[in-house]
């Protein structure tokens, strides 16, 4: 063969590949994805990311930073389609929000509530006090306020002061601006490393105590009525990423890493841990659960009894089964 037919085939063979690879740049969808922490309580949504799980599914993913209190009033307005903040979307549910709830992949925040000065020993030494949380909304809020209700105290006897996110936070915590703060555990090992724990007491420890699903996803129900198999498409890449999280370890701790390199390994790997622990079976929370969850929210919230809406006009946990089953009848495993 001459050489200018050689490179005339060269030419045309990379030609061939660029217009298959711009064709499956254009093939996938582009879509928002609220994601409030860059911890490992998301690392579902990491997994499906990295090990490409989205993509199969068509979808290129675009990670929002915002917590629940922001991501749910944007994704109501349209900004966001995917809200990864349940929690947060099912106290705007039961105010009317227009979403549904259709993957949770943990039940049991791994939280705590921490005293910056030693005179705060108990929960009632808070009162008329202010506490840290990450937003206005968020699942931090919603844990002190289930935490102050199991321990008998009024939830709005203390105040929310919002911290945001990344270094500011962790400063707020360590120089003790406010009496008390809620935390993960991934922020203790970080504090004590840098020899800046809180010099207070650990108030409440919301894992030991509190069934709380949470960082589950939000759609909006419009959308899951005109599409359904779209939406269901996007909730076997969580999935995915859920069995994947599951079953490895340090692949999963890495994937966090990659998204937040600031924070020390061994403290990753302690919230690793215990998220894991806390993960639900298949990314559903039991009848039961929902019931608990919905009761207590709309008591937080004052919404009536007679008000609350129907578990089947808040949950819609169809496709997670579906998905579940299929995936369990081709044998799919995640692979490294």
């Amino acid at each position: 063969m001459s050489r200018w037919k050689m490179l005339s085939l060269a030419t045309a063979t990379a030609m061939i590949a660029f217009a298959f690879s711009s064709e499956d740049a254009q093939a996938l969808e582009k879509v928002k994805m609220s994601i409030a922490a860059t911890q490992a309580n998301y690392i579902t949504y990491y997994a499906a990311i990295e090990k490409g799980y989205f993509k199969e599914e068509g979808f290129e993913v675009e990670i929002v930073h915002a917590g629940g209190g922001v991501a749910t009033p944007a994704q109501i307005s349209g900004d966001i389609e995917f809200n990864t903040s349940g929690s947060s979307a099912l106290s705007a549910i039961l105010k009317g929000a227009p979403l549904k709830l259709v993957y949770f992949p943990w039940e049991r925040p791994t939280y705590q509530i921490w005293s910056t000065t030693p005179e705060i020993k108990t929960l009632a030494d808070l009162k008329g006090k202010s506490i840290g949380i990450q937003t206005r909304g968020d699942t931090f809020e919603v844990g002190v306020r289930v935490s102050l209700m199991k321990n008998g105290l009024d939830p709005n006897s203390v105040g929310y002061t919002p911290l945001g996110f990344g270094a500011g936070r962790m400063a707020a915590i360590s120089s003790g601006s406010l009496p008390a703060v809620v935390v993960t555990r991934v922020d203790i090992e970080q504090l004590r490393a840098m020899d800046k724990m809180p010099k207070g007491n650990l108030l409440y420890d919301m894992y030991e105590t509190i069934r709380m699903p949470y960082t589950g996803v939000a759609v909006a129900d419009a959308k899951l009525k005109k599409d359904r198999e779209r939406i269901k498409r996007f909730v076997r890449a969580c999935i995915k990423g859920h069995y994947y999280a599951a079953t490895h370890r340090e692949e999963s701790i890495e994937m966090v890493a990659k998204y937040n390199p600031k924070v020390d390994r061994k403290a990753l790997g302690v919230e690793y841990d215990e998220v894991i622990a806390s993960r639900t079976a298949d990314g559903t929370v039991s009848e039961e659960l929902q019931r608990l969850e919905t009761d207590i929210r709309a008591q937080l919230i004052n919404v009536p009894k007679d008000k609350i809406r129907p578990l089947a006009e808040i949950f819609d946990f169809s496709m997670a089964h579906e998905v579940n089953r299929e995936l369990k009848t081709a044998g799919w495993k995640p692979a490294r």
